[in-house]
C-alpha cells in the first residue's frame, strides 16, 4: 500500500511540474553532472597554481636577500663572492711546489707581487718563476694547476730548448692567483 501512495504522489508531482518544470529539473541535473566532471579538474589546476605560488614566494625571499641584491646589481661583487680568501694563498703556493716536485718540474725561485684589483675588494698575487722540465711534464703540471684552481690564470709562458738539444725545456712562467680581500 505504501508503494501505491508513493507512486500516486510521484504522478501528482510530475503532472504539476509541467514542461517548464521538467526542463528546469533537467538543467539542474545537467549542471550537477557537469560540476561532478569539472570540479576535479579545477582542484588539480588549483594544486598546480599552489605549487607555482610557493615557488614564487621562495624566489621572492631569495631575491630580497641583501647580499643577493648587491651581487645582482654589481657583477664584480658576485665574482668577488666566489673567490677564496687570502688564507688560500699559502695553500696554493705549497700545492704548486708539491705538484712541481711530483711532476718532475724544477722551480729555481719564485717572485711574488701583490696588487689590489676589482675596486680593492680582491687581491691579485702575481707569481713569476723559471722552471725546467720536459714538455709533457711541464704541460701536465700547468694543466692540473689551471684545472684545480679556477681563480688562477696563466699570464705568460715562454719556452726555450736547452743549448744541448735535449728534451728539457727552460720555461719562464707568470701566473696570477685572485683572492678575496681579507679572510
Amino acid at each position: 500500500m505504501n508503494r501505491g501512495i508513493g507512486l500516486l504522489q510521484a504522478r501528482f508531482v510530475a503532472a504539476s511540474l509541467g514542461v517548464a518544470g521538467w526542463s528546469g529539473l533537467a538543467a539542474i541535473f545537467l549542471a550537477a553532472l557537469a560540476l561532478a566532471f569539472v570540479l576535479p579538474g579545477i582542484k588539480s589546476g588549483n594544486a598546480s597554481l599552489d605549487v607555482q605560488i610557493a615557488s614564487m614566494r621562495h624566489q621572492l625571499v631569495h631575491l630580497q636577500d641583501p647580499k643577493r641584491i648587491r651581487a645582482d646589481r654589481d657583477p664584480v661583487a658576485s665574482l668577488v663572492a666566489v673567490l677564496p680568501g687570502e688564507t688560500a694563498v699559502s695553500e696554493f703556493v705549497a700545492s704548486l711546489q708539491r705538484r712541481a716536485d711530483a711532476g718532475a718540474v724544477e722551480i729555481d725561485r719564485t717572485e711574488y707581487r701583490t696588487q689590489a684589483v676589482l675596486g680593492s675588494s680582491a687581491r691579485r698575487y702575481h707569481l713569476s718563476f723559471p722552471a725546467h722540465a720536459d714538455y709533457v711534464h711541464l704541460r701536465g703540471w700547468i694543466e692540473s694547476l689551471l684545472h684545480d684552481y679556477p681563480n688562477l690564470s696563466l699570464d705568460e709562458l715562454s719556452l726555450r730548448r736547452a743549448v744541448d738539444g735535449g728534451e728539457e725545456l727552460e720555461a719562464t712562467i707568470a701566473m696570477s692567483f685572485l683572492v678575496r680581500e681579507g679572510k
